[in-house]
């Protein structure tokens, strides 16, 4: 969402943001300036900005009227009962506090911050897709005869392999020969006519270019969800229920699954499409003169999709007494409010950065299983000498559910492996891992590690690695993750809540507002209420904050990968 007066806004509170909380990070102040302009208008609404008459709401009452019991009215209960709130117990909107939260949650440097200017959104974005048609487009004929075909789309995708339903995770290279015809037939006699394209890249699903339709049937008709068999001269090949996605038909996106034909199929518009992989077995031309002029043009589009987006909650409070705060005032010069306000934020900072990590470490090893299953790729590491191969530790996909890969058994014990060599197989498999984000994602290379401190401590060791200043920010100190230098232009940061075994590596990439992954978007960063214990005299002091955490675009997990490192016990450092 970009704002009209952008710019006014950011010279308005960048100054503010800069000289209150530190901050001098351009992304970080850019998205912080537009948080303070929707946090501002909110206070200036009126809904927390006034403890007297306040529309919708009726003038201040005390917890309890004098003379009357709580909730039924008829006995004296005492003046003040605390079972019975007033209207003076509300939130004032804190700004400084949300600038606090921001400044201490180091999660924002790994995911793009999109503020939100109430409590729902709406978030939109748009892929390129191989179309010509619609899935579902209008069936049969026209008024000069041009069948279902002419309405259809040039390419299409769909969870079919060789063989049985028994659980097959993957098609296989070899599997379908590209060029080679296909048919499938509906229940109702529909008869949809395919040429194999070549195996998508991102989920391994068989790519098909659409060569004709029966009148009166769509290609959503023909395939539509239950059992799906591709029928050839030499077999047939049958729907698998090991996908999630269902025997549906989908469109071919044009960034992550390339096909090269549909632009020009060779000199003269004859040759079998081919995609998304130039495996250097053929060359690819483009169309001569005389032939370009006579071949229509075939036709990409866009899809939108719109995520509706809403606001959630992490909320925490606590208490002091009041000799609490005269005794360490008087004797000590502590100001107990301001300290417990700041446990309080270091709180909701540190679950905020776990929100965002669990997502993207289960985001990552999502991709890595798309990954193998895909072109048969393992990048977990097994870095015990004559090792034996085995199985990780159950992780969690972007599904929520403990998913196992296997262990490559670990490098031949000869005298050739010391620590060194060691820590460079470390080394080789992060820059594999990050140029895997780049293959599958199609935006880029990752420009971030997330691992624990005993990675963390190998990784410091290489000699290409550079360190961090001691005095980077109030951020490392927050008691979470922090960042520790950086390796091959990637960011390399620690996770103190990652124990000294818990050997997982989190390369990412953070890249811009319009691409997939990961989106953090505040509603309000942080509000803080502070009460007055109608029994103790005590004050109570509460921090909530409201947010969504949204995975973007139609495959956010390809912008991370998680992998598994097998460290000796004697370690890496």
């Amino acid at each position: 969402m970009k704002l009209i007066n952008e710019q006014e806004i950011y010279d308005t509170w960048s100054p503010i943001i800069e000289s209150k909380a530190g901050i001098t990070d351009s992304s970080k102040k850019e998205w912080l300036t537009k948080y303070c302009h929707y946090h501002s208008l909110n206070e200036s609404a009126g809904a927390y900005n006034s403890l007297g008459v306040v529309n919708g709401m009726g003038a201040v009452a005390p917890p309890l009227y004098p003379g009357m019991s709580a909730f039924t009215g008829t006995a004296n209960a005492g003046f003040y009962n605390s079972t019975n709130q007033g209207s003076g117990d509300k939130f004032p909107s804190l700004l400084p506090l949300a600038i606090q939260v921001a400044a201490k949650t180091i999660g924002f440097d790994i995911v793009p911050v999109i503020p939100m200017s109430g409590p729902t959104g709406i978030l939109s974005y748009l892929d390129y897709v191989y179309s010509g048609g619609k899935l579902a487009g209008t069936t049969g004929a026209d008024a000069s005869g041009t069948d279902a075909l002419a309405k259809a789309p040039a390419l299409i995708k769909f969870p079919v392999y060789q063989g049985s339903s028994s659980g097959a995770t993957g098609a296989t290279a070899g599997t379908f020969a590209v060029g080679t015809g296909y048919t499938v037939t509906s229940a109702a006699g529909g008869v949809l006519t395919l040429k194999f394209v070549g195996l998508s890249r991102i989920d391994g699903f068989p790519i098909f270019e659409v060569e004709g339709v029966t009148a009166n049937y769509t290609v959503a008709s023909i395939i539509n969800g239950t059992s799906v068999q591709l029928a050839t001269s030499t077999g047939m090949y049958t729907g698998t229920s090991s996908s999630s996605n269902g025997y549906v038909a989908q469109l071919v996106k044009a960034l992550e699954d390339h096909i090269q034909g549909f632009s020009g199929a060779g000199f003269n518009n004859t040759d079998a499409w081919q995609g998304p992989y130039v495996d250097g077995t053929k060359t690819y031309n483009p169309m001569l003169r005389g032939v370009a002029e006579s071949t229509y043009y075939n036709s990409m589009g866009l899809s939108t999709f719109t995520k509706f987006v809403e606001a959630e909650t992490f909320q925490v409070a606590a208490s002091v007494t009041t000799e609490q705060i005269q005794d360490l005032n008087k004797q000590f010069g502590i100001d107990v409010i301001s300290m417990i306000e700041n446990a309080l934020v270091n709180e909701v900072s540190q679950a905020i950065n776990k929100h965002i990590l669990s997502r993207a470490f289960a985001l990552g090893w999502s991709n890595h299983i798309q990954f193998n299953n895909v072109e048969n790729q393992n990048l977990n590491l097994n870095l015990i000498l004559s090792g034996a191969a085995g199985t990780t530790s159950n992780y969690v996909n972007k599904s929520d559910v403990n998913v196992t890969m296997a262990l490559p058994a670990g490098p031949a014990s000869t005298s050739y492996e010391n620590l060194s060599t060691l820590q460079r197989r470390l080394f080789s498999r992060i820059l594999a891992a990050a140029n895997v984000v780049a293959n599958r994602g199609r935006r880029g290379p990752a420009n971030f590690i997330v691992t624990n401190a005993a990675v963390a401590s190998a990784l410091q060791d290489i000699s290409q690695f550079t360190f961090a200043p001691f005095s980077n920010t109030l951020t490392q100190n927050n008691g979470t993750l922090y960042p520790v230098g950086s390796l091959a232009g990637m960011t390399v940061y620690v996770d103190q809540n990652m124990s000294y075994s818990d050997t997982r590596v989190l390369v990412g990439r953070k890249g811009g507002d319009d691409e997939p992954g990961l989106k953090f978007m505040p509603y309000m960063m942080a509000e803080s209420i502070q009460t007055i214990s109608e029994g103790t005299m005590s004050p109570k002091i509460a921090v909530k904050s409201r947010y969504a955490l949204v995975e973007a675009g139609m495959l956010p997990e390809t912008m991370y990968l998680t992998f598994y490192v097998n460290v000796p016990s004697g370690g890496l450092a």
